[in-house]
């Protein structure tokens, strides 16, 4: 493995693919570094050890919707976060789908010199095996967006302008109020132009 500065997130490359022919870039294979694996996959599948790469499957455009409500009237109490992954049987078969592409591109001749043996799920995995996987090892990779959803429906919470509705004198300007994910990981740069937007109506 390369050496690499501690603010680093071991990223290597990334790739955007359609999980099916009759859909759209729906699907991301991430090349870590290192070895990425949820506590439950790892149980399941075993340990891999600190020299591993990581070839992670992702959805970039899930379908399946999560919730966050209040737990309770006292605001101290912490709300009640559902990321509901893999809701939908179309999120699902997309995810084994990109399992299989990334088991698929880590077999190639040109990793040869760096892979001795695929860890997880394993050389000899099963079909059943597969979709376990899927299960076990969903997790975020932290691009939420949409808590506060921008629109004039009755599930939006901010205005095309990002004002809050009900609340006076409140707006706002980041990620949350995107009504859909990006397919890409610009989260980041999508948020500096919200808040940029958020600037000039401020102003004006």
């Amino acid at each position: 493995m390369p050496d690499r500065s501690a603010d680093s997130n071991a990223v290597e490359a990334e790739a955007y693919l359609s999980s099916s022919p009759s859909r759209d870039t729906d699907i991301s294979l991430v090349l870590h570094q290192l070895p990425v694996v949820t506590p439950e996959a790892a149980s399941r599948f075993g340990t891999p050890p600190p020299d591993a790469f990581t070839i992670a499957p992702a959805l970039v455009q899930p379908t399946s919707k999560g919730s966050v409500r209040l737990a309770s009237d006292n605001f101290q109490d912490a709300a009640v976060i559902d990321g509901n992954y893999l809701g939908t049987d179309d999120d699902f078969a997309a995810i084994v789908r990109a399992i299989e592409a990334a088991r698929e591109i880590g077999n190639q001749h040109a990793f040869a010199s760096l892979r001795e043996s695929e860890l997880i799920p394993g050389p000899t995995a099963s079909a059943e095996e597969i979709r376990e996987l899927a299960r076990l090892a969903s997790a975020s990779f932290g691009h939420a967006v949409g808590t506060c959803k921008m629109g004039v429906d009755k599930l939006a919470v901010v205005d095309p302008e990002l004002r809050v509705y009900g609340i006076l004198g409140l707006r706002v300007a980041d990620a949350s109020v995107m009504p859909q994910i990006t397919t890409g990981p610009g989260t980041n740069a999508s948020a500096h132009m919200i808040a940029g937007r958020a600037a000039t109506l401020i102003l004006g």
